[in-house]
């Protein structure tokens, strides 16, 4: 900001009056000029992290939908094989035999197989740490705010959900038995249900995760 102070001397207040005006104007106008050039900056800057975001968004919500996708084939797989299995425990089939469909059916490759999606959140991060976010209209920030928190709740609750309904050392000595050839019927189906639980628990939250980013990435 700069601007011309009088050299010569006033003679009267009319002129100190005019002199001064003239400062005052050109104090305004260079704060105003510098206010619209930050404002046109900053601007800039969160319609820049908001194309950042609206990208990032559309990528997890597509990761998001394989996820679900593989999720929702390998739960149908895994109730099949349970009520498979349970059959055969009604029909009293012998112990060997049971294994032994268990693992035609699995192709001798049995596990959980339960996928949880890469969320990604950079973008988000960057435009808070820089402040463009503040930039934003409050209904987008907000709406902003709202699908990354229930990214990290969603993902925070699958590791729950997974902790309280799987017992992980258990499942993996009942497939290591099956493997070398003991079959406990009783035990197999109790690891089936706990697989076919953890990843029902696990998909219904994140396919209400996919539905609010899918309405939330509709109305942008």
């Amino acid at each position: 900001m700069h601007f011309e102070v009088p050299k010569a001397g006033l003679k009267t207040v009319k002129e100190f009056l005019g002199e001064y005006s003239m400062i005052v104007v050109s104090i305004l106008t260079a704060l105003a000029l510098e206010h619209a050039a930050q404002s046109w900056h900053h601007r800039h800057r969160a319609s820049d992290a908001e194309q950042q975001i609206e990208a990032e968004l559309r990528i997890n919500l597509e990761e998001l939908h394989r996820v679900t996708e593989a999720n929702s084939k390998q739960l149908e797989h895994i109730t099949k094989l349970r009520k498979a299995l349970r059959d055969d425990i009604k029909a009293k089939v012998a112990d060997k035999d049971v294994g032994e469909h268990l693992l035609t059916a699995t192709n001798r490759s049995f596990g959980l197989n339960l996928k949880t999606p890469t969320l990604r959140r950079e973008a988000w991060e960057v435009a808070v740490a820089s402040q463009s976010a503040s930039w934003m209209s409050p209904a987008l920030l907000q709406r902003y705010s709202a699908l990354y928190a229930q990214q990290r709740d969603t993902l925070d609750s699958a590791n729950t959900n997974t902790q309280l309904t799987l017992s992980g050392p258990a499942m993996m000595n009942t497939l290591s038995d099956l493997e070398l050839g003991k079959v406990d019927p009783a035990a197999l189906y109790h690891t089936l249900r706990q697989m076919e639980s953890t990843i029902d628990g696990v998909q219904g939250n994140l396919l209400a995760l996919e539905k609010q980013m899918r309405e939330a990435l509709a109305r942008t």
